[in-house]
């Protein structure tokens, strides 16, 4: 037991970084959504689709 705990905070930190993203991957992201400012027909109720 002394040791699964420390090992499941070592593993819930590990996750919390998991779901960060890359500069690269956040552009490439950005890329396909649409602007509902400048394109609203692209959009429903001001969230793209």
């Amino acid at each position: 037991m002394k040791v699964f705990l420390p090992l499941f905070a070592v593993l819930l930190l590990v996750a919390c970084k998991a779901g960060e993203f890359t500069p690269e991957r956040r552009a490439l992201y950005e890329l396909n959504r649409p602007d509902c400012q400048k394109t609203p027909e692209r959009c429903v109720g001001d969230y793209p689709w």
